[in-house]
């Protein structure tokens, strides 16, 4: 996977969160991001645990689906 498309998903990641304003939620938001990245270095994650974070980009079905009763017809769980 290119640097470029990491760096991309990482800027993604935090300005998904851009615009929390309070104190204790963005505490609670670093200590997670700082868990996700030692738990990265230390290799307790697998390649699966890193590419869920691409899938949505790479596979069209695993998006989910827009309701319960299109997911059900379709046949997703």
């Amino acid at each position: 996977m290119p640097v470029s498309k990491i760096r991309t998903k990482v800027r993604q990641e935090f300005e998904k969160h851009r615009y929390v304003n309070q104190l204790r939620a963005v505490d609670v938001l670093l200590m997670q991001s700082q868990m996700e990245f030692q738990e990265t270095l230390n290799y307790w994650k697998q390649l699966t645990h890193i590419m869920k974070y691409f899938r949505p980009e790479e596979d069209a079905n695993a998006r989910l689906p827009r309701n319960f009763i299109s997911g059900f017809l379709e046949g997703r769980n």
